[in-house]
């Protein structure tokens, strides 16, 4: 899975793969959908030429993250019930590469008539120069019968010519073909008296010209994740699948937790051959004959010691962006007794010890991950909220304070509140999931059925552990991302 807010480079080769010929430009198409994999836009969603003017052999990087950072707006997902819910916070990307032949210097092909076919006898050789190297061709009156097979014979068995050139001849026309790619020069030929033979060039061309059939393709899944700065470029893998650390989390009783997971694509991608059956003018009955390769991943939350939660499921793979992607939605309210839930999938356990907190309310905050996913991290103590004022104010005539007027009249007034939280006690392994919290573009916090947008105001996290401070708390600030006076 692309994580777009860190640097994902294609590298782009100048030798196309196809004919092996250096190009002098490639073009790159980038497309960026929503959907089905299978059916990406008609028109590319960016496209950019990129230039060879030194017609390296070497190959090109074009970073395209920005390219398609700006087409996801993640967008929290929520349920009511403990469930499995799509994630709709990602999209298909495709690029592939066309070379533009028409400035692709192609084999010189150089076809020669033989005015004088007959062998004369002699022992003077013809000159021949190609792209200005002269070579003497020794006559072969013994090996062939005619002068235009002395020269095939001369390029299919001189040890340097043969590797630059292959020849063919019929009715004394001999057809030279350049078998290196790249510019060559004009093939002029020279003719020693003795030998009796006269040459003429019919023609000398490049080859033919046009746009190649689009190659490199590549369609991947993409979300606005990313990775640190010492994991190197280009890194799509997700560990099991699982778009948060396995481990244990601390949740509150009376709030939700989510678990993303990512799940597989089928083997045979039913949807495009379905969609190719309609476009031949086919007709699909049904398309159980084809679900060979289609197969579930197995999910489940389930609360101890009494099961008051209990879900299983198996997950259909699927070729969807926005089903790809699966938040296993979490209501610790209905638990009453239990104290821990297990959500298990592909062989990894997230456990939930549930929490009932006495003196303060809990607030559950929403974020957007490490991997591009949503999240959760509870706070479970002491909450501070304040109003910070802006304003501006003008000096009026327009009457008499003891009449009541104001003669600085305050306007432009507007608020921002801050949020102040306490994590409570976690564990050392938390501190990864702090870090992720702080480097989040989007956060939330939710109340059991609305949203409402943060941003972190906190500028440094000082990580704790458990050798130094024994018991972990962090303090975090938050604002609003509004104005306590609605101004859009």
């Amino acid at each position: 899975m692309i994580k777009s807010n860190s640097p994902f480079y294609i590298t782009t080769p100048f030798v196309s793969a196809s004919t092996g010929i250096t190009s002098q430009n490639y073009e790159l198409s980038v497309s960026v959908w929503n959907g089905v994999k299978s059916a990406p836009p008609s028109t590319a969603t960016y496209t950019t030429t990129k230039n060879n003017p030194t017609a390296s052999t070497g190959s090109d990087r074009i970073n395209i993250a920005r390219i398609v950072n700006d087409y996801i707006e993640f967008t929290p997902q929520k349920a009511s019930t403990t469930s499995v819910i799509n994630g709709n916070n990602q999209q298909w990307v495709k690029t592939s590469v066309i070379y533009n032949s028409s400035l692709v210097a192609l084999p010189q092909i150089t076809i020669l008539s033989v005015l004088t076919p007959n062998n004369v006898g002699g022992t003077s050789p013809c000159l021949l120069t190609l792209n200005g190297v002269q070579y003497s061709v020794p006559i072969q009156s013994t090996t062939v019968n005619s002068n235009a097979d002395n020269i095939k014979y001369f390029i299919d068995n001189d040890s340097v010519v043969s590797l630059l050139y292959t020849a063919t001849v019929s009715n004394n026309i001999v057809t030279i073909t350049a078998i290196t790619t790249g510019l060559q020069s004009a093939t002029t030929w020279l003719v020693g008296d003795a030998t009796g033979m006269t040459t003429s060039i019919l023609t000398s061309q490049a080859g033919a010209s046009g746009q190649e059939a689009p190659q490199e393709i590549t369609t991947s899944l993409m979300s606005l994740g990313y990775s640190y700065g010492n994991e190197g470029e280009n890194i799509t893998t997700i560990l099991y699948n699982t778009l948060i650390p396995t481990q244990d989390y601390k949740v509150n009783r009376e709030g939700v937790f989510v678990v993303p997971i990512l799940t597989d694509e089928p083997i045979v991608d039913v949807e495009a051959y379905v969609a190719r059956v309609i476009a031949d003018g086919g007709t699909v009955e049904s398309s159980s004959c084809i679900a060979i390769g289609v197969t579930t991943n197995p999910i489940s939350i389930i609360s101890y010691p009494s099961n008051e939660i209990n879900l299983s499921e198996n997950i259909a793979t699927t070729t969807t962006s926005g089903e790809l992607v699966k938040y296993l939605w979490v209501q610790c309210n209905e638990t009453t007794t239990d104290s821990y839930i297990e959500v298990v999938f592909n062989g990894q356990t997230t456990t939930l010890l549930l929490q009932d907190e006495p003196k303060y309310t809990p607030i559950d905050i929403f974020f957007q991950n490490k991997e591009g996913a949503e999240q959760v991290l509870t706070f479970f103590k002491e909450q501070k909220s304040s109003l910070s004022i802006t304003s501006s104010e003008f000096e009026s005539d327009r009457g008499q304070p003891s009449l009541g007027n104001h003669q600085f009249v305050r306007h432009n007034v507007q608020g921002r509140k801050d949020l102040t939280l306490n994590s409570g006690f976690v564990d050392e392994e938390m501190n990864e999931i702090f870090t992720q919290l702080l480097l989040s573009e989007r956060i939330w916090s939710y109340n059991g059925s609305n949203f409402t947008p943060l941003n972190i105001k906190s500028k440094q996290l000082s990580y704790k552990t458990q050798l130094k401070e024994r018991l972990i708390n962090y303090e975090i600030n938050f604002e609003y991302s509004y104005n306590e006076i609605n101004n859009i």
